[in-house]
């Protein structure tokens, strides 16, 4: 119910996808557009689902689950993240934070004097609807992008390799809609959202089978940063995501090695007296 594909035009993100897809883990993905169109370029999914490729990316890695990051402290042995609970995570060497622009602005709060920059990145939330069917809902195409003010996308799910779901369907609101309708009741979402799908197919849609509603408060960028990232080599700490390239998903897989070069070089000149950072 978030990202719905992802495309690849910079060589690096394209030699992770080969070897994603060499796994497995990613498959192209082939939609019937409305009017038989047919020229979007190579899209991309992960498969079974859409986590299949952060899982291969993240093999590896050491990574905690479950504990939601709430404030930084600055100590003398480096950085500890307080989480929700009032536990520490003590003696941190360098803090990223790869999160959404005002998410990442609020944390690093007066840390650092690059949060104004951070703050100046606008991004704008999205309602998401997710609808099975009971039945089919015939010839339609298996997505589409549309002048609609409410419903810009939608997508057959189930039309995506590795998916074996009923005739389940994605529809996202517009940043408009989702800017007035920011607090409005899912219900209400949900019910509008769909009478715009069914005008967007011209035919009555068949009975519901399942139905949810998720509200993302950052879902796209809207004016980006301009830069890779942003490091702050006296404090360590740096921001990267999307957010500082372009609102696409493969932003966010170059604004993050980018940073991580970056950071290694950094880390390797503290070490090695020399100043090897690009």
């Amino acid at each position: 119910h978030g990202a719905q594909y992802f495309s690849v035009r910079e060589p690096p993100f394209r030699a992770a996808i080969e070897k994603a897809s060499l796994a497995g883990v990613v498959e192209r993905w082939r939609p019937r557009w409305p009017g038989g169109e047919q020229d979007r370029g190579d899209l991309w999914v992960g498969s079974p689902g859409m986590n299949a490729l952060p899982q291969f990316l993240s093999e590896g890695l050491d990574i905690e689950y479950g504990a939601r990051i709430t404030r930084l402290e600055r100590k003398q042995g480096g950085w500890t993240l307080m989480d929700d609970r009032g536990a520490g995570h003590p003696d941190f060497g360098f803090v990223v934070l790869a999160l959404p622009a005002p998410e990442a602005a609020a944390l690093a709060a007066s840390h650092t004097p690059l949060t104004e920059r951070v703050r100046a990145v606008t991004m704008a939330p999205c309602w998401a609807a997710m609808v099975a069917f009971a039945g089919p809902v015939g010839d339609a195409p298996d997505a589409g992008f549309t002048d609609d003010a409410v419903l810009p996308w939608f997508a057959r799910n189930g039309s995506k390799p590795g998916r074996d779901a009923p005739d389940a369907w994605v529809l996202h609101a517009s940043a408009e809609y989702s800017r007035r309708e920011f607090d409005a009741p899912p219900a209400r979402v949900l019910k509008t959202l769909l009478t715009r799908f069914s005008e967007q197919l011209g035919r009555k849609l068949p009975a519901i089978l399942l139905s949810d509603t998720h509200r993302w408060r950052h879902a796209r960028v809207e004016a980006p940063l301009g830069e890779p990232y942003l490091l702050d080599r006296t404090a360590n700490i740096g921001f990267c995501g999307d957010w500082c390239l372009d609102a696409r998903a493969e932003a966010a897989f170059l604004s993050g090695e980018a940073a991580g070069i970056a950071i290694s070089q950094t880390r390797h000149s503290d070490s090695s007296g020399k100043m090897r950072d690009r």
